[in-house]
């Protein structure tokens, strides 16, 4: 565990793992790093993982200016400067955090080897702004108890609720939002469109969506696998956030796209030198 001012905003992260192959692991909008912990002890033997709290989420700095998409991709290439960790590196994200995925390959272009992509939202639809906008402004007006049922009801519906105390524990975490951050949060994600940025990622991906996915539903994400240079699209027993709904599932199909199909496991197999 450790905190990083180095783009100007204390960011808490979390290192683990070993491997040469660095995999950075992206939270989803409302998440924090600790979303991904639950596939950690598969991933962990094979790569070297950087998990962080983006800004105004989990751990890290409660912020009350402005930011847009692109803070974040600084943010992390500001980190990843820091803890002296080189490129090119594996990126798995959840919803929004395919937007930081894509923005940091806009900026950082050929640093990506492969991207695993779980219900990846990297731009809104009218409809859907003026949604993340009101919900943002409720939140920061009357806290985040205002938006909770309606908000996981979407993304944590009860048809993948297989363990009552994995969704509590989610909910808790997302009730512990600062109510001002997350508005800013929705506020960067709804302004942004990275959607003509995506021919650029060269790189092999692997698409995830999950069938009972209310946001980002099978058709909308293989339509925008079709998009891609290389991606492969699957459809797996899921909501919107894997790691946490279908864990083992999302562990297995990372491992085998990452290892198997695209020639790490030499890699990570090896000690990392110091």
């Amino acid at each position: 565990m450790g905190w990083s001012a180095a783009s100007g905003v204390s960011l808490h992260y979390e290192l683990s793992g070993q491997g040469q192959r660095t995999l950075l692991l992206v939270h989803e909008l409302g998440g924090s790093a600790e979303s991904w912990a639950p596939v950690l002890p598969a991933l962990e033997p094979h790569f070297l993982i950087l998990r962080w709290d983006q800004r105004g989420a989990g751990l890290s700095e409660k912020v009350r200016r402005p930011f847009a998409i692109d803070d974040h991709a600084q943010d992390l290439k500001a980190l990843l400067d820091m803890l002296a960790l080189p490129p090119p590196y594996c990126f798995a994200s959840v919803a929004a955090g395919a937007a930081i995925a894509l923005d940091f390959n806009r900026r950082y272009p050929g640093q990506i080897a492969a991207a695993v992509l779980c219900s990846p939202a990297i731009s809104v639809n009218p409809e859907r702004k003026q949604y993340l906008l009101d919900r943002a402004e409720l939140a920061a007006r009357e806290g985040m108890r205002a938006i909770v049922d309606a908000s996981l009801s979407r993304s944590f519906p009860d048809v993948v609720i297989r363990d009552r105390k994995v969704y509590e524990d989610y909910r808790g975490r997302f009730l512990a939002n600062d109510p001002v951050s997350y508005c800013l949060l929705n506020r960067a994600f709804a302004e942004s469109d990275l959607g003509p940025t995506i021919a650029s990622l060269c790189c092999p991906c692997l698409l995830l969506a999950g069938r009972h996915d209310l946001l980002r539903p099978p058709p909308e994400v293989e339509a925008l696998a079709a998009r891609l240079p290389q991606a492969r699209f699957e459809a797996i027993e899921s909501g919107h956030v894997m790691p946490v709904q279908a864990t083992e599932v999302l562990a297995d199909r990372m491992l085998h796209f990452l290892l198997d199909e695209h020639g790490y496991r030499q890699a990570a197999a090896e000690p990392k030198n110091t």
